[in-house]
């Protein structure tokens, strides 16, 4: 189902809605937005939500303004949030559930950006946050900008990190302490780089295939809402 959504400013963006097919009051909605340079078709998002409709949770796949028109540069920080609080705003009145909200990349980093924010009203309506290979540095930067790891901690609501460990804008051994640091859970998906994909010789030695690790991410994110939904489902395939 495409649905337009205020885009926090005086425009719309597109979403799809994946429904489970027995959809009911108490199911969970995870509002989920896309990396730079990506849309809300990003195939990685398609094949989450699919996934996590099989297990019993809706999934709304929503464009950031600059994606909507189009454009392949990423929006600036304050437009991006802005729409984002508003996709939650109008989630949160339009459609039943626990709501969470998640990101790729990017879109990942506004959402953790606008819950961060003490003033705003999404932080009281959002009862999880799912980021999906966080950018926590530029690659070949050996230094964590502090606008993208200062606000973790501030974030204060249930918290699922999904990424690779050969994620070069994420490595383990600068993640894993800002992930303590934010009281937040992680998902290290073995072998996988910032959009998740593992090597032959990888996935070969860890017998898996790429279709096992794109399951293997869902199930991470299904069991997490599971676990923080008030009455939500379990987490089955």
């Amino acid at each position: 189902m495409i649905l337009h959504l205020p885009d926090g400013g005086s425009g719309t963006v597109s979403a799809a809605l994946h429904e489970p097919r027995a959809a009911a009051g108490s199911t969970p909605l995870l509002a989920l937005t896309h990396g730079a340079g990506g849309n809300r078709d990003t195939p990685g998002l398609v094949s989450l939500a699919e996934s996590l409709s099989r297990h019993g949770i809706r999934t709304l796949r929503f464009n950031l303004p600059a994606a909507e028109a189009g454009r392949r540069r990423p929006d600036r920080a304050g437009r991006a949030i802005a729409c984002v609080a508003a996709v939650v705003d109008r989630a949160a009145r339009d459609i039943a559930g626990p709501l969470f909200l998640g990101g790729r990349s990017f879109g990942g980093r506004m959402a953790s950006l606008l819950l961060a924010d003490e003033t705003a009203a999404a932080k009281h309506r959002v009862a999880g946050l799912v980021l999906l290979a966080y950018p926590l540095k530029p690659p070949g930067k050996a230094e964590v900008p502090p606008e993208r790891m200062e606000h973790l901690p501030r974030i204060g609501i249930p918290t699922l990190f999904v990424s690779g460990d050969r994620d070069p804008f994420a490595p383990p051994a600068l993640l894993n302490p800002v992930i303590a640091a934010a009281c937040a859970q992680v998902c290290w998906i073995a072998g996988g780089d910032h959009g998740f994909r593992v090597p032959k010789a990888i996935l070969a030695a860890t017998r898996r295939t790429a279709a096992e690790v794109s399951l293997e991410i869902a199930e991470a994110v299904a069991t997490f809402i599971a676990a923080t939904a008030p009455d939500g489902p379990t987490a089955a395939g």
